[in-house]
């Protein structure tokens, strides 16, 4: 960081800034959200019926948007204790979390109302996504085309097209948008720093932002976590440097409010993942070294795209052929962003130093996302898992690629602003074309963020679904992970032995093996004294299975009351 200055923007240009920026905002509300519904497009054609990606992990999430929704009205004190997998007790964790997403799940009455929230929340995630790059680069003194290239950059990678099944991962805006409101509370942007010019009630928004951005799981919130703390001994290293000049004490009031709060969520869901992990030795098994090395992405997923990127896939199939996992190992930025990059390192308005930080960021992001493929990982991964916290539970390095995208979209705007200004002092007559080249730019990354993800059609619950109170099995269990079941229990939220997550608990491995034979009278016992009273076979899935002919099984003289409801077979456990 510079050295403080007293300097003060000129009051008139001040002035108009101000009351230019509630339009600036309310252009950029509804013009991210136009965009996002392109670029998702047909996410919003049918949201009460279809999901993106597939009906894999998209279900499960979209159940536990709905779960968390319904736990803030239901039982607020054991939010986690979810209606899939009973008995066992943490379930809404058994994937990652998004508790933060629960205002978003209310009032959900069944399965049509989750689907419509979950689409809803993916299309906002694209525009949430745009809107916090675009407010981190502004921050930064970024010109407003400069800002747009930094946000399509950030919401429409094509890296970000292999993650359509995980929202989690999509939503992602909270970053750069918390670090633009520290950077924007503590006076720190455009020139140098000024701390005449910090704010409190921005310094808290930034700490606010980043807790709930936490909240919304580990996956990105764990890498987020020690990026902020790396941000504040940066903070503190230029305040040493700077003199320690005092700041505020409604400023330290907020930093220090702030700071605990987003501890106490880094803590209270790290503490409940912890607890998981305990309560569940299996899930280590998911999370060892060779799954890092499995999900560990080659060199050559810098320049592979997913299959579904409309541009990219088909032109980097080559550079797919023989990676295991493309969802993880296709890290491909985008051609424009990297161009544009690479001029912003000759061509910009930022500063050398902060040139050299980006620059950092980007191969130190990158590096990280190659795993255990950059040097066996014994220089990042493999020490961070035995001395950083968390990170021993890390088994998808690909993801940090975020940080050096976000960085890369940073350079371009510098590149952009650079040559938008330029434009005002030139007499050519070709300016107004030379302004709209610039204003193609944006438009160009966003044409490499185009997608043909798939949006599959969700099936509806069989009808005897509609009769059951819970405890409920249904069989036949898919291969122990059940996300169509997941999903049909958002209507009612009955208890269910069904679940789905990144790893599955011992008890499900005895259900299966048990009820293999259903009906029979040592399943029937043994559901009975697990607490079981209803189990439900729905015909059209047990095609194919052991079950297929169990639906015609007579029950005379066993426990159990069988009632036909014609696409499905409800067993009334006595």
């Amino acid at each position: 960081m510079t050295s403080l200055t007293a300097v003060r923007p000129d009051a008139p240009a001040k002035a108009r800034r101000r009351r230019r920026l509630p339009v600036e905002l309310a252009a950029l509300g509804v013009g991210s959200v136009v965009l996002a519904v392109i670029m998702t497009w047909p996410t919003m054609a049918h949201p009460a019926t279809t999901l993106p990606g597939d009906l894999e992990d998209p279900p499960c999430l979209a159940w536990e948007i709905a779960w968390y929704g319904h736990a803030l009205l239901q039982q607020f004190r054991h939010p986690f204790d979810g209606n899939i997998f009973w008995p066992v007790q943490h379930t809404a964790v058994i994937s990652d979390s998004l508790v933060g997403l629960a205002p978003l799940g209310l009032g959900v009455n069944d399965m049509a109302d989750a689907l419509l929230r979950y689409n809803l929340i993916y299309v906002l995630a694209a525009a949430f996504n745009f809107v916090g790059a675009y407010l981190l680069a502004r921050q930064l003194g970024s010109g407003r085309t400069g800002a747009l290239v930094a946000g399509a950059a950030f919401a429409y990678t094509p890296w970000r097209i292999c993650h359509a099944i995980h929202i989690n991962i999509l939503m992602t805006g909270g970053v750069p948008l918390s670090i633009a409101l520290l950077l924007r509370g503590h006076g720190i942007g455009r020139g140098r720093w000024d701390l005449s010019q910090a704010r409190p009630w921005p310094a808290l928004a930034g700490w606010a932002v980043a807790a709930w951005q936490m909240s919304l799981g580990f996956a990105i919130g764990l890498s987020f976590a020690y990026v902020l703390m790396l941000i504040v001994l940066a903070g503190f290293a230029g305040w040493l440097a700077a003199g320690r000049p005092r700041p505020s004490r409604r400023l330290l009031a907020a930093d220090v409010a702030g700071g605990v709060g987003f501890a106490a969520v880094t803590f209270a869901l790290g503490s409940v993942f912890a607890q998981v992990a305990k309560d569940h030795p299996e899930a280590a098994r998911t999370r060892n070294v060779a799954i890092l090395d499995y999900f560990s992405p080659p060199l050559r997923g810098f320049w592979a795209a997913h299959e579904n990127s409309f541009l990219w896939g088909p032109l980097t199939s080559g550079a797919r052929d023989g990676i295991p996992w493309t969802v993880e190992a296709c890290l491909f930025p985008g051609l424009t962003v990297v161009l544009i990059a690479a001029l912003g390192l000759v061509v910009t308005v930022w500063s050398r130093r902060r040139r050299v930080w980006l620059v950092l960021v980007v191969l130190i992001s990158a590096l990280w996302a190659l795993g255990t493929t950059f040097l066996g990982g014994r220089w990042t991964w493999l020490p961070a898992r035995e001395l950083l916290p968390g990170f021993d539970a890390v088994r998808t390095s690909g993801r940090l690629v975020m940080y050096a995208v976000l960085a890369l979209g940073l350079l371009a705007a510098g590149a952009v602003t650079r040559l938008t200004r330029l434009t005002r002092f030139t007499r050519f007559t070709r300016v107004a074309s030379l302004r709209s080249a610039l204003l193609a730019i944006p438009l160009l990354v966003c044409v490499e963020g185009l997608s043909t993800v798939p949006h599959p059609k969700v099936p509806q619950p069989p009808s005897a679904l509609a009769q059951v109170k819970g405890p409920v099995l249904i069989l036949p269990a898919l291969r122990f992970r059940d996300p169509i079941s997941v999903i049909w229990s958002t209507n009612g939220f009955y208890q269910q032995v069904n679940g789905h997550g990144s790893f599955i608990p011992r008890m499900m491995v005895d259900v299966a093996r048990i009820t293999t034979s259903f009906p029979d009278r040592m399943s029937l016992e043994y559901l009975r004294r697990m607490g079981v009273r209803e189990v439900v076979i729905p015909r059209d899935r047990a095609i194919g299975h052991i079950f297929e002919t169990a639906v015609e099984r007579s029950v005379t003289g066993l426990p159990v009351e069988r009632r036909d409801m014609g696409d499905s077979v409800l067993y009334v456990i006595h």
